[in-house]
């Protein structure tokens, strides 16, 4: 008799071992966030932070737009390498680096811009990689974004 009640009560605590994820998603869920606790014991949602809310230069109205951008160059951030963008007429974007001619046998490479809602999108092709780049547009200037939110400022030429 006392060892079914050890084995029900061993039961019993691997099924709420295993039940316990599932019932702590659910709650996740409901509550729209991370559920973190507390020291009271109880509970608390979070989410995560609004890069906009964080970093104040995100929040002025984009003044750049499809006019303005053509005949500008940026320096732009692509892995570990700085490369010129040159913003031309009709969507067309050039590239340019120094290496650019060791790779291509050109001294630029070409590829395609546009705006939409407040956002530079370039796209390009070496080598068989396609490349794209998210700008932000915040005032007159450009942000990259990294993972965790952090605005970077994009120098103007």
């Amino acid at each position: 008799m006392d060892s079914n009640r050890v084995l029900i009560g061993f039961v019993m605590v691997v099924v709420a071992f295993l039940a316990f994820p599932i019932v702590a998603n659910k709650m996740r869920a409901q509550n729209g966030g991370a559920v973190l606790p507390v020291s009271s014991g109880t509970s608390t949602p979070v989410t995560a932070p609004d890069p906009e809310a964080a970093y104040p230069e995100l929040k002025e109205p984009p003044l750049l737009n499809e006019q303005n951008l053509v005949g500008t160059e940026w320096q732009v951030q692509v892995e570990q390498y700085k490369v010129k963008v040159t913003v031309a007429p009709n969507g067309v974007a050039y590239a340019t680096h120094p290496m650019a001619k060791a790779l291509t046998g050109m001294d630029y490479v070409e590829g395609r811009w546009r705006v939409q809602q407040g956002k530079l999108f370039v796209n390009a092709s070496m080598g068989g990689n396609d490349l794209s780049i998210e700008l932000r547009i915040a005032g007159a200037k450009l942000f990259t974004i990294d993972k965790r939110g952090k605005p970077t400022e994009v120098k103007r030429y």
